[in-house]
């Protein structure tokens, strides 16, 4: 695995990650929510908090297990 030492680099892939899981989301109906820095960082900063390195996404039970038995078999 290749590793990542850029910030920007790195928030680039997880913003794709977040946008696949929205995208996902929204074609099957499912629930998320962005909690945490997250959150935080989209209300306040209109983007990531500046310290921060990760992505908070909350998935209700019934939809995760709905995302996991689904996401792969559209891939």
């Amino acid at each position: 695995m290749k590793k990542i030492d850029d910030i920007q680099e790195l928030r680039q892939i997880q913003m794709g990650i977040l946008d696949e899981v929205h995208r996902f989301c929204e074609a099957h109906g499912l629930r998320y929510f962005l909690s945490s820095g997250t959150l935080i960082g989209a209300v306040r900063h209109k983007g990531y908090i500046p310290w921060d390195d990760d992505i908070d996404i909350y998935i209700p039970r019934e939809d995760y297990e709905t995302f996991l038995n689904t996401y792969h078999d559209e891939k």
